[in-house]
């Protein structure tokens, strides 16, 4: 049982590490590349003598969209295997905007970051909760409150993660109106984070309410 128990966890952390690269990734890729950009803007202008640099500065957007119409295409592409132009349509769009009009888009994207830390800890809970069964300690208290710690950490992973989502896309229905297509806010709705903090603590409260009738069935004994 216990290896059976191992293993599982094994691929759970694998998975969980693995869906967790892509956001290291880009957060990371992002902000060495952002530091480069600002350096350089700084650099040439302190050699124009000017000061105000924050109007050339862009700053990246992500449009979430959809098209008013499946059957025609406003936009094409090209596939370079054949040489050909295909019709095409835009559902997810990397755009660069300017930072004086973005407005706090650009500072909420550390929603994102302070999410990620709360996923992390609730990954180092999870694993002391494990550690905790393979060592034949199950129904405890500390394993409740572990359970709820998970969930409480996935829950606000959640709400910050879409907190930026929705800011970001408030932001991009105001700066932009693409033809062909509307804002769709349910393309970056993802509520795996949420699911998993609602079961986490639905299974801490089952641990818990197991525990009273345990106490309270020794008491009457």
């Amino acid at each position: 049982m216990k290896k059976q128990l191992n293993l599982i966890c094994v691929l759970i952390f694998f998975f969980v590490g693995l869906s967790l690269v892509p956001s290291i990734y880009s957060m990371g890729n992002a902000f060495v590349d952002g530091f480069k950009e600002g350096m350089s803007q700084a650099e040439e202008a302190h050699e124009q003598g000017t000061t105000n640099i924050s109007a050339g500065i862009l700053s990246p957007m992500t449009l979430s969209l959809w098209p008013k119409s499946l059957a025609a295409t406003s936009d094409k592409l090209f596939n370079q295997k054949d040489q050909e132009w295909y019709p095409a349509s835009h559902i997810k769009t990397l755009v660069w905007a300017k930072s004086k009009d973005v407005g706090i888009a650009r500072y909420v994207s550390f929603l994102m970051l302070i999410g990620l830390f709360f996923i992390i800890k609730a990954i180092i809970q999870f694993y002391k909760l494990i550690n905790a069964i393979n060592h034949e300690v199950i129904f405890d208290w500390m394993n409740v409150r572990r359970l709820n710690r998970i969930g409480r950490n996935l829950l606000i992973s959640f709400i910050l993660t879409q907190a930026y989502m929705i800011t970001n896309y408030w932001e991009a229905t105001r700066l932009f109106e693409l033809e062909g297509y509307e804002h769709n806010f349910w393309c970056d709705f993802q509520p795996m984070t949420l699911i998993m903090g609602l079961i986490a603590l639905l299974v801490g409260r089952i641990f818990a309410i197991g525990l009273q009738m345990k106490e309270e069935q020794e008491l009457t004994i």
